[in-house]
């Protein structure tokens, strides 16, 4: 599958987006993303660290699941320029 180019201010903006529209993640925002070799996916970006209202290690691990499959839906149609 191709995917689309974006800068990383432009994947954070959209990671940002698609984390406040979900309910279960909503107030929790990506830090950075980081740019690494190709995975096995095709992927050259990732995004290890969310910051939240909360830092309460209880809610990240709440949050975490679910934004990884947010950040993953967006993985799957996006490359780091």
């Amino acid at each position: 599958m191709t995917r689309e180019l974006r800068t990383e201010q432009q994947l954070l903006e959209m990671v940002t987006k698609a984390l406040a529209a979900n309910p279960e993640t909503s107030g929790w925002s990506a830090t950075a993303v980081q740019e690494h070799p190709e995975d096995e996916q095709g992927c050259n970006w990732e995004i290890h660290y969310l910051h939240g209202a909360s830092d309460c290690a209880n809610a990240k691990e709440s949050v975490m699941p679910v934004a990884s499959r947010v950040i993953n839906d967006l993985r799957n149609r996006y490359n780091l320029l």
